[in-house]
């Protein structure tokens, strides 16, 4: 089982934690056992010192009752936060690793739900049955096994409500498992309906679609409510038939004892102590009635989480060839269509990136260009030919081995909260303020942040909020020139910027990056112009090949390319 895995680190712990649980259980159990002694050795014969020796025992099986309780807890804290810090860790490990198509298995909402939500549902469940299933467990057990040590006839009747409240419970969750199942996708819908309209409120507010999205949201609410409604229903009903069994007990106890005591059978210490072990038995077993309406919810999350960690990554790590020795990045007749589509993306593309050359692919919207790059990232595999960095299969690089030959600079930009200097340093962990500077410089940014107080200590707020959109963009760029890998592909990363910004840039990067491999991906003619070599693509099809001036007059998609460009700017090339 996947919990008893994660477990093994903290057996010490979880020992630990069992054994003053334990301790805590029979001190309880002491006391009013020790109550009985007072009454029938004590009150009833007028024994003072008996009172007086009983009445110290059980002022110390209460200290030792909270004493052990507290050292339980402690235990317990350890290994519940402990396991969910590995699981969450171990799922972040895990989807950051996976490729683009492993990743479509699963929304970016259940993600986070079975992240966060479900593993806090196991640390619960793991927080019951080590501080209460347990304990309850050995307190029914040790009531009953009391009782009969004081009166085996009236202790038998306790035996008889037992089994019975154990079958209901069993019945009622096992009703209700499958509608927990159906709470949390309905959760998952919920999640993903806010997460989409909390990212895209300024759309839904420019289309003014507010009370259509607020509508839906309602509808994915609602759906939640009712299945909880429905699982809760028939978990409600344990907790009545639990209590009615309890009072049941105790009036047969009442009776049989009033009846025994009359005749001398039973004494009146020995009636209440038994009242008193059947009352926390089946108090016992009525909070073990209501805590088992977590097992249902528990077992979903469980199963969550292990199918986001039992999932094997759709793209395989093949085994490596002999080193060609190849100063090239390669793209060797590749076809590519995306899973459970028969409309092939990308046709028969072919081309060679060696260092110290820049290469651009131009098109237009859904030509295929970002396509190309996911196959060079390796977010899926080509349905036919090869990729190769330095003469190595793409298949058989890890992820990391990727990211250590190429840099790639989405359109998107994305920056972590902090400093400057912080987020350039996920470029290049050990970057010195002089290396951060210098690449400010090449995209422009150096005297912004010179002007400002705080200098590289700039606080960039959650999503950026506090830059421009080119500003972002140069930033992001900075980030990616700052690590050192043979290749790199600038996305269309300069779409934000304005045309002379975007010329510094682009001059700076090629004095940069004069010895590496660039690839340069882009919609604007001028972004491309200065490339040793562009490659034209128009529905996944390489229709040009060659330098500016060769494709302005062989060309006719790159003519069409240029003249659209020209209407717009005014008869101007940008």
């Amino acid at each position: 089982m996947m919990l008893s895995r994660y477990a093994k680190k903290y057996s010490k712990f979880i020992v630990g934690q069992l054994l003053f649980a334990t301790i805590w259980v029979l001190s309880q159990l002491a006391i009013p056992r020790l109550m009985v002694d007072i009454i029938d050795r004590g009150i009833m014969v007028n024994d003072m010192s008996e009172i007086v020796n009983r009445g110290l025992l059980m002022l110390l099986a209460t200290v030792v009752n909270i004493i052990s309780l507290l050292i339980s807890l402690y235990f317990l804290t350890r290994v519940t936060a402990g396991i969910a810090r590995d699981l969450r860790g171990d799922l972040f490990e895990k989807i950051i690793d996976w490729s683009k198509e492993t990743r479509g298995s699963f929304s970016n909402s259940t993600l986070v739900t079975r992240t966060v939500n479900d593993v806090k549902q196991v640390s619960i469940l793991i927080d019951l049955f080590l501080r209460k299933i347990f304990t309850l467990t050995i307190t029914v057990i040790g009531a009953v096994i009391i009782a009969f040590s004081i009166d085996v006839k009236m202790a038998s009747i306790i035996l008889i409500i037992i089994p019975i409240i154990f079958i209901l419970a069993l019945r009622l969750t096992t009703k209700a498992l499958p509608k927990y199942s159906r709470i949390r996708k309905a959760i998952d819908r919920m999640n993903q309906r806010f997460r989409e309209n909390v990212t895209g409120i300024r759309v839904v507010k420019a289309f003014n679609k507010s009370e259509y999205e607020t509508k839906m949201f309602r509808e994915a609410t609602e759906e939640a409510c009712q299945s909880n409604v429905q699982a809760e229903s028939t978990m409600m009903l344990l907790s009545p038939l639990v209590l009615f069994f309890t009072n049941i007990l105790i009036l047969i106890l009442l009776y049989a004892g009033g009846v025994r005591s009359v005749v001398g059978t039973v004494t009146m210490g020995a009636l209440i102590g038994l009242i008193e072990y059947a009352i926390m038995a089946l108090n016992n077993i009525q909070q073990f009635a209501a805590i088992i309406t977590i097992f249902p919810r528990s077992k979903v999350s469980i199963d969550r989480i292990q199918e986001v960690l039992s999932k094997e990554e759709v793209l395989r790590i093949e085994e490596k060839t002999p080193d060609l020795e190849e100063n090239l990045l390669r793209f060797e007749n590749v076809d590519f269509y995306y899973p459970n589509s028969t409309a092939a993306v990308l046709h028969d593309i072919h081309f060679d990136l060696q260092k110290g050359e820049t290469k651009a692919i131009i098109g237009s919207t859904g030509s295929g260009k970002s396509t190309l790059v996911r196959l060079l990232m390796r977010d899926y595999d080509a349905y036919r030919g090869q990729i190769t960095y330095n003469g190595q299969d793409i298949k058989s690089l890890s992820n990391a081995e990727i990211n250590q030959t190429v840099t790639h600079i989405p359109q998107t930009t994305f920056l972590f909260s902090g400093t400057i200097r912080e987020n350039l340093q996920t470029g290049k962990k050990d970057a010195t303020d002089e290396e951060i500077w210098e690449v400010l410089d090449d995209v422009q940014m150096g005297d912004f942040f010179r002007q400002t107080k705080e200098g590289l200590d700039f606080y960039i707020a959650q999503n950026a909020v506090n830059l421009s959109g080119g500003q972002k963009q140069r930033i992001s760029i900075a980030r990616g020139l700052i690590r050192e890998t043979d290749y790199y592909i600038f996305d269309d990363c300069f779409s934000a910027l304005d045309y002379s910004t975007e010329k510094k840039v682009r001059e700076a990067i090629q004095q940069r990056l004069s010895d590496k491999g660039v690839l340069v991906i882009a919609q604007r003619v001028a972004t491309v112009k200065e490339a040793d070599e562009i490659l034209v693509i128009e529905n996944g099809n390489i229709v040009g090949k060659g330098t500016h001036q060769e494709l302005e007059k062989q060309c006719l998609v790159y003519q069409e390319i240029i003249l659209s460009q020209k209407s717009i700017n005014g008869g101007e090339e940008r």
